[in-house]
């Protein structure tokens, strides 16, 4: 019985790998659909993002210094990257709706050991703090989107960027990937920020834009009440902690206040200033364990395409800003199982269309959630879930996902890969009776 049941899960993982990657055929030419085809699936595989770790997986009746030749020919491809991301954003962003949350986050990829890469430059260590490392810097997004048990996680773009050659600053590129979503979407959704962007720029690019936003404050700035700039924290603490507010498992407690104010976009005082009206949303954390510091949280942000009540925006903010470490994990997650930092290619194209690349894996691993309880039900010694923590799968499973997906497509090719005509439903996957292709 599991045995049939494995080899319905495999055929239909395939079937999945086969539409995500025949949506971007229309958009690309054969030899370039081929390669991106063999490299995701190589990445899968392989779990890795070196070249030659991949040319192993695939299986081509070439030697693997040939594969490899192919596959850097191809990486070096100037706007291969360009316009895959482009693609990318659209169809993920599609799915985006007023629930989901847009996270927007800064990143940095370590090089430690690297010398003669191009376009090395000295990076900011997020795990250490160390600043004196060489590597890139990173820009990611992704969406946050609500079910029935947990949420769906869509990856959404990512930059790979490197100060000594791009002409467009970091804060440029942010702001043109997210006018990319902004359109895909529809303007639908809420970005959510860290205290890095509490910035007059992108202040002045929510108010161009009309988005909804939640940043967390930094409390170096001043705000306009009643026509009159006052000092952060003496109007913070003129907010009246009114609410009482539980996180969803009861443990954390929150008492929160809101009050209207203008930010002023200027960057120097002047009698009529250009502003911007948004929320100050001001929350006091009361822990209720032990070893758990109390402490205060300060956030600005508006919601212009949402009808919402001062009531109600409190308990928003601080649901939708506890999101936001979803990105992190994320970003752990891919470090971790595929390798990210240890891409080894000489060119800056090449990187960046690899990164690229590995985004388009990544929509596929994430997509997969939606269907965890199957993976349970056919591979419950990979999934490690017993029977009383099965709901676990709700959580963040993708690095159990990623293991069951490596083992699935162990002896899969492109060439055989089962597809359906490009077409497949829950009630088409239950009458296949077996793999016939070996992808056991």
């Amino acid at each position: 019985m599991i045995c049939r049941h494995q080899n319905k899960t495999k055929h239909s993982l395939q079937v999945k790998l086969h539409q995500l990657l025949n949506y971007f055929r229309p958009f690309f030419t054969l030899p370039e659909h081929k390669f991106m085809f063999d490299m995701v699936l190589g990445i899968i595989k392989s779990q890795s993002v070196i070249c030659n770790r991949i040319a192993q997986t695939l299986g081509e009746n070439i030697t693997n210094k040939k594969t490899c030749e192919r596959l850097y020919r191809n990486l070096s491809r100037e706007d291969f990257g360009v316009r895959l991301q482009q693609h990318i954003i659209d169809k993920q962003a599609k799915s985006i709706d007023n629930d989901s949350v847009i996270i927007v986050d800064d990143s940095d990829l370590v090089k430690s050991k690297a010398t003669k890469m191009e376009g090395l430059k000295k990076v900011r260590d997020g795990s250490t703090g160390d600043c004196s490392k060489y590597g890139y810097d990173l820009i990611n997004l992704i969406a946050c989107k609500p079910q029935d048990e947990g949420f769906q996680i869509m990856p959404l773009s990512s930059d790979l960027v490197s100060g000594k050659i791009e002409k467009d600053s970091l804060i440029q590129i942010t702001h043109d990937r997210m006018i990319d979503v902004i359109i895909a979407s529809g303007n639908r959704g809420t970005y959510v920020f860290d205290r890095g962007y509490d910035s007059r720029s992108m202040y002045s690019f929510m108010k161009e834009h009309e988005c909804n936003y939640i940043i967390r404050a930094v409390g170096n700035r001043g705000l306009i009440i009643d026509g009159e700039e006052q000092n952060f924290k003496k109007v913070a603490k003129s907010v009246k902690l009114n609410q009482i507010i539980k996180s969803r498992s009861g443990k954390d407690t929150f008492q929160a206040g809101v009050k209207r104010v203008k930010i002023r976009l200027d960057g120097y005082p002047r009698k009529n200033p250009d502003t911007l009206e948004a929320w100050l949303v001001v929350a006091r954390y009361t822990p209720t364990r032990k070893n758990r510091k109390d402490g205060y949280f300060y956030f600005l942000c508006d919601f212009p395409n949402l009808d919402l009540s001062s009531e109600v925006i409190a308990q928003k903010v601080l649901q939708m800003y506890r999101l936001r470490w979803k990105i992190e994990e994320v970003n752990k997650h891919v470090k971790q199982e595929y390798g990210w930092e240890k891409m080894q290619l000489m060119s800056y194209v090449g990187l960046k269309n690899m990164n690229q690349l590995l985004l388009l894996a990544m929509c596929y691993v994430y997509s997969l959630k939606s269907y965890a309880h199957q993976l349970l039900y056919s591979f419950p010694s990979m999934m490690k879930h017993s029977n009383r923590k099965w709901k676990q799968i709700y959580d963040f499973v993708y690095y159990r996902i990623s293991k069951v997906l490596s083992y699935c497509f162990a002896h899969v090719r492109r060439y055989n890969i089962l597809k359906f005509g490009g077409k497949w439903t829950e009630g088409q996957q239950m009458i296949i009776p077996c793999l016939k292709n070996g992808g056991m």
